[in-house]
Order: C-alpha cells, then structure tokens, then sequence
C-alpha cells in the first residue's frame, strides 16, 4: 500500500505526511490502541486528533472493531465535557479516528506537580462525572477512565477522552468483551 494511503507505514508518520484527506502536523501521543497525531482536514480546514490503529494489530480483527466501537460510542454522546468524534476513517485498509483536538493537558500531567487543591479537585470531579453521566445516560461505560485520558482544556474546562473499551448495555454489542479479560 501506498504508505500516504494508510500502508504499514502508519504507526510513524513525519510532518507533512498524509493520510487521505488529513495531512499530519506532529503526534501527540501513543497508547495501547494506537498512535494519535495531530493533522489537518484538508476538506474542512480544521485540525484535529487522528487517531490510528498500529500497523503492528492492523489485521486484528477484534482491535479494529474496538476502534470501530470508539468512534460510534463517542460520536452517540453529545456533552461539552466529551471530546467530539468527527469521522471514522477507512483509508489504505487501516482505521482511523478523526476527533476534536483539545488544547490543554493532561489530568495526568497536571497531578504531577501536586495536588490540586479542595476547590479546583471538586470542580474537576464535578466535570468529570457530568460527563460520564451523559456517556451513561446513553448507554455507554468508559471503563478506562485515568488521568491520561482526562484533559483540562486552555479554558479550563475538563474534557473526557478514549472510549476505546467503552462498554455498550446493548448486550450484542459488548461480544467483543472477553470474560476476565483485564482492560484499560
């Protein structure tokens, strides 16, 4: 495949490098269901997180399908503490996710420098579980929820992230789930 195209070249893109419609602007993180980059839509002229399925899991059927699952549960949930999904890609035979980039950091990055304090804990915990609830509401449970995939935007507004092992309470649906398996 054309690596421009989504071929095994995937898991490492370069500045400038495209995938299909989206032309990537650096990379923004990396986790167990893929590498996520920073890149522009060409179509819309907006950036945005692309998230990508490794090369390496590319013909895993059951990790394509999480990431399938990702983008239908997080596109299902409208809540201003859910980041928006925008699109679920099929570019060169891989997958990829093309979401709201939030400008911010980590929940993570931001307990590293120590705790938060009563008020500033509180109003994030209230955030957080305002958003979580909308997810619930819609029938969906994150089942990943860490400080890494908690962002608190330049605004200061919390942000939810990653439903890549989002539960569905549609029973058809959570098949991809395998007993005691561990996650997240």
């Amino acid at each position: 495949a054309d690596p421009g195209e989504g071929g095994p070249e995937s898991a490492q893109r370069e500045s400038g490098q495209r995938i299909g419609p989206y032309v990537v602007k650096g990379e923004l993180g990396r986790g167990g269901m893929g590498v996520v980059y920073l890149a522009e839509d060409v179509r819309l002229e907006r950036t945005v997180a692309l998230k990508a399925l490794p090369a390496s899991v590319a013909g895993d059927a059951r990790r394509r399908e999480r990431l399938r699952r990702e983008a239908r549960a997080a596109a299902a949930l409208t809540h201003p503490g859910i980041a928006v999904v925008y699109a679920l890609e099929e570019i060169g035979g891989n997958l990829f996710i093309a979401s709201e980039h939030v400008k911010g950091r980590s929940l993570k990055a931001e307990l590293a420098e120590g705790p938060l304090g009563a008020p500033r804990a509180l109003d994030t915990t209230i955030e957080i579980v305002s958003a979580l609830c909308a997810a619930h509401d819609a029938g969906i449970v994150h089942r990943d929820l860490k400080p890494d995939n908690i962002l608190r935007t330049d605004e200061g507004r919390i942000k939810v992230l990653d439903f890549g092992i989002a539960q569905f309470t549609d029973r058809t649906l959570t098949q991809l789930t395998i007993a005691g398996a561990v996650l997240g």
